[in-house]
């Protein structure tokens, strides 16, 4: 695709304690009503315990297909089950896609008897989409009274509710809290089995980073994965790194842990938090019993020796020593760079403290929602050969005294943004985003090196 980067794992934010979301801040002072205008979002949604965020599109069909369930369920939820449960709709922003007009917005909207993120206020459509990670829609978030999410997506419950026998019992037991937040250590049992078939206690896993894997010893994709996975194992342990795998598939010849023969209930419960649908699968978890990724396979692929263990998401990256944990994500997340390998290292260390108030508040946003980071941040201090290559694609020039700016995003045709000016502060960094998502930028795309190429002959 035009403007690709490189592959590799897209990481999970871990779990953790993060301040709570202010609704207002979330969606903005004011909500829509239909019939009624816009009404104030603290007053709307005061006292109310669980909220979805409904991310969908008048020109959508499946989106309108999806409509009429979503209102069935509604009033069963809040009228017949009683409920303490609110929508908020918001028009989800797809590259390559036209935007909503105004005339569709409320013709949907005369068929929601719910809240929505008001029209004209597009900048919060797009911020909400790239927060939340909207990658298809229909899609509903579950979020709790504290804005934390409960759910990625309840649009599967929906549908379970109108269309299956058990439906109306299954709505009792609304909110369905997704099992992947829970402490997964603890839905992992009491023990576990060496290839002797000799017991571990789970206490054996205190204080180190977990790698929970999904495989099967007869499929010879996975007995590749396992070869790979069993010399960064050993590089881990000749180390002293705290890490250790637990494996759902027992084998006499594994060098780690496996499950017990008889958890069937455990492991069902653990392929059902992680949607497990192939094989092999590595989740990687810390020592609370947090998710840390659930792209452990291409971690191993990526980075064969361990060295950038234990594999954690960070507010701030270097894109000149990238881990390579981090950098696929490059082409499926907007990410905003300062490029500054030509300046003193006094310079480049101010530059990375400007930036890092403004990565660190969207980590945590990252972090509240349950999402992956739906913005990257990243300095970059040396040249490399992504750095070369982000220069030559953006038409940047080779570097100098003068650091440069720009915004990524590559899910959209390989757009990019490059920021008018040299004077780059936390406060202009701010201003340089909200511009984006305001589309007061000059957009410019990257181009396949296949048709530059071309262009020249």
């Amino acid at each position: 695709a035009a403007g690709q980067v490189s592959t590799a794992p897209i990481v999970r934010m871990s779990e953790g304690s993060v301040p709570p979301t202010d609704f207002k801040t979330l969606f903005g002072k004011t909500l829509y009503k239909d019939g009624v205008g816009e009404v104030g979002t603290e007053s709307s949604l005061k006292d109310v315990q669980h909220i979805g965020v409904f991310f969908g599109a008048a020109w959508s069909g499946s989106c309108k297909q999806f409509m009429q369930p979503l209102v069935q369920v509604y009033k069963k939820l809040t009228e017949e089950k009683k409920k303490s449960f609110q929508i908020v709709y918001v028009p989800a922003t797809v590259p390559g896609r036209p935007a909503e007009d105004e005339a569709s917005f409320k013709e949907l909207m005369s068929m929601m008897p719910w809240l929505a993120v008001p029209y004209h206020r597009k900048a919060t459509h797009k911020k909400l989409t790239r927060r939340f990670q909207v990658r298809q829609i229909p899609m509903l978030v579950l979020l709790d009274t504290e804005g934390k999410t409960i759910h990625r997506d309840i649009t599967p419950a929906v549908t379970h509710i109108v269309e299956d026998h058990d439906g109306d019992s299954f709505a009792d037991q609304f909110p369905w809290a997704e099992k992947r937040h829970s402490n997964i250590k603890n839905m992992l049992g009491s023990h576990f089995l060496k290839g002797d078939n000799s017991q571990v206690p789970l206490s054996a896993l205190d204080g180190k980073y977990v790698g929970v894997l999904f495989s099967a010893n007869w499929h010879w994709q996975c007995r590749r994965f396992q070869q790979m996975l069993e010399y960064m194992y050993d590089k881990l342990k000749q180390d002293g790194k705290p890490f250790e795998i637990v494996d759902m598939d027992f084998s006499p010849e594994m060098q780690w842990l496996s499950m017990p023969h008889d958890s069937f209930e455990a492991k069902h419960k653990l392929g059902e938090a992680f949607r497990i649908d192939q094989c092999p699968m590595l989740v990687i978890i810390d020592p609370e019993g947090n998710v840390v990724t659930t792209e452990g396979v291409e971690i191993v692929s990526k980075d064969t020796d361990g060295e950038c263990f234990p594999w954690t998401p960070k507010p701030l990256y270097d894109l000149s020593t990238l881990e390579p944990e981090i950098l696929g994500e490059m082409n499926d997340t907007v990410t905003c760079v300062i490029l500054c390998e030509g300046c003193d290292e006094n310079t480049k260390a101010e530059l990375a403290d400007a930036m890092m108030p403004v990565a660190t508040e969207a980590f945590n946003a990252a972090k509240a929602s349950g999402c992956e980071a739906g913005m990257l941040f990243f300095t970059a201090t040396e040249t490399s050969e992504v750095v070369s290559q982000l220069r030559m694609s953006c038409e940047l020039g080779e570097p100098t005294t003068t650091p440069q700016l720009v915004i990524l995003d590559i899910p959209d045709s390989g757009a990019y943004y490059v920021f008018d000016g040299d004077n780059i502060t936390t406060e202009n960094i701010s201003l340089f985003i909200e511009d984006y998502d305001e589309e007061r930028l000059e957009r410019k795309e990257l181009q396949e090196e296949e048709e530059e190429e071309n262009g020249d002959q």
